[in-house]
């Protein structure tokens, strides 16, 4: 029997929905009139009923009760007619349980404090504030939908928490839910702006926003937390829109009552609602409760913070790999060209600003295409390895040893003249010659030839390429005098 009384409220929830949504469709043509919408109210009588039960609410306010639809629909117009349809789909949102009851009352309690808020300050059409206020929630009531359980906790949070529990739990944050939800309703966009920034940590600008924000804060002192505190803040906010300590205060003693309009409206039992002096009374059994949500929080978070740290460590290992390969070549495990080119631009600035030399040494295997040919690539890399393996023991530290690229090594011996420069090409030159290479048939040896070139600043900072072309001129005539030697360029 409860399954099937269950089954039937689903049913009229889908109904109601459904007539509600027509109506808000209809309701932003241009032509559209309320002798229309009042049509498509009474053509459901489900609906119908619904509408008059709300519209006859304390929760909305209406001076005289009204009994027919079109009457209803000539006293609120179109724009009230909208409202109304739409306060009904927010209602259908909350599912019928616990969690949704308590959805349901912090959406009504927004509504409520929105519209007296709007009233007190002169506002024409307070109502429409109302719709606003019901909104707030709105992107709770989407959670609810697919993980009831989930958004009943963060219902049941202290409301300045929910934001931050939502982004530790991965979830995206209800106001934008809820803001998103508004655009694909065709609310207008005051309304889109005041959902989407009704926890903003300063007063929003435009008046919609603005009743919006302080409505949900007076709303949060009778959400768990410290009431007490809440209620400052939340009159401190009333301040900032203009409305003094006696009428936030007012309010605020209403809400309650307001909670409790808006459930008969709903036909909904939302619990019992404590006035503001009971909650302040019972302020210890709050902020154990606070307590409790705070230790939750701080532990959700400090498993994302540390999920972070771990992820921004490996990332940045990551990227200290993929930098250490980009720059690196494969086969000798010098720097390559790319980062040759990116020292020398360096080193040729300090030089520059310094006012001091440097020497360029570019060397070449010699005779290197034989021992490719004679022997193999294998033996040909094995070759090009001893030879980087040789150039990296001998330089000295802050000097750069490089393949540029094929059998083509090069030095930057910063603040070195070339007297400095030839006896560091000559020292490698002859521990090279020095050194046998592992070959098929035996040990083999190897040669190469080096070219230096130097510049002193200032005035060198964009040498790089005379640098080079004079080094190569270098190598060129030590390979012509017989290669295994080192010739310097003319000064």
């Amino acid at each position: 029997m409860v399954r099937s009384v269950t089954q039937e409220h689903r049913r009229k929830d889908v109904v109601a929905s459904a007539a509600a949504a027509r109506i808000v469709q209809e309701a932003v043509k241009p032509d559209c009139s309320a002798a229309d919408l009042a049509e498509l109210a009474t053509a459901d009588p489900g609906f119908a009923m619904r509408l008059l039960a709300l519209v006859n609410s304390a929760a909305y306010g209406l001076p005289s009760k009204v009994t027919d639809v079109r009457r209803a629909a000539g006293l609120l117009g179109v724009r009230g007619l909208r409202n109304l349809a739409l306060s009904l789909i927010v209602g259908d949102m909350a599912p019928m349980n616990e969690g949704g009851r308590l959805l349901l009352a912090n959406s009504i309690r927004r509504a409520g404090a929105a519209r007296a808020i709007a009233a007190a300050l002169g506002e024409r059409q307070p109502d429409e504030l109302f719709t606003v206020g019901l909104f707030l929630e709105s992107g709770l009531l989407g959670v609810a939908a697919d993980d009831p359980e989930t958004a009943a906790a963060l219902a049941g949070c202290p409301a300045s928490h929910r934001v931050v529990r939502e982004r530790a739990g991965g979830l995206q944050p209800h106001p934008e839910r809820g803001a998103a939800l508004a655009e694909r309703m065709d609310l207008p966009p005051e309304t889109i702006e005041a959902i989407r920034r009704h926890h903003d940590d300063t007063l929003p600008e435009g008046r919609v926003a603005g009743v919006a924000w302080v409505a949900e804060r007076m709303a949060a002192v009778f959400e768990g937390g410290a009431p007490q505190q809440a209620r400052d803040a939340a009159i401190a906010a009333a301040a900032e829109l203009g409305l003094d300590e006696a009428a936030a205060s007012r309010i605020l003693d209403e809400i309650p009552a307001m909670v409790r309009d808006g459930a008969s409206a709903f036909d909904r039992e939302l619990g019992e609602q404590i006035d503001l002096d009971a909650l302040v009374a019972d302020a210890n059994a709050s902020l154990v409760e606070m307590n409790l949500q705070y230790e939750e929080i701080i532990r959700t978070l400090e498993a994302v913070i540390a999920e972070k740290e771990a992820l921004a460590h490996e990332l940045e290992e990551a990227n200290a790999q993929l930098s250490m390969l980009a720059s690196t070549d494969a086969l000798t495990g010098l720097p390559n060209k790319r980062a040759l080119t990116q020292a020398l631009a360096r080193d040729l600035a300090r030089t520059d600003r310094q006012a001091e030399t440097l020497s360029l040494v570019v060397v070449d295997v010699d005779h290197f295409k034989k021992f490719n040919d004679t022997w193999g690539h294998s033996t040909g890399d094995e070759v090009l390895r001893v030879v980087g393996q040789v150039l990296k023991t001998g330089v000295r530290t802050g000097d750069m040893a490089a393949r540029y690229g094929g059998e083509e090594f090069v030095f930057i011996l910063p603040n070195t003249d070339g007297d400095g420069a030839h006896v560091v090409a000559d020292r490698v030159r002859r521990k090279l010659a020095g050194t046998a290479v592992a070959g098929p048939k035996g040990p083999l040896f190897v040669t190469a030839s080096f070219g230096i070139a130097t510049v002193s600043g200032p005035g060198c900072k964009d040498a790089a390429q005379s640098l080079f072309e004079a080094a190569d001129k270098a190598l060129y005539a030590a390979k012509e005098a017989g290669r295994n030697c080192v010739q310097r360029a003319a000064a």
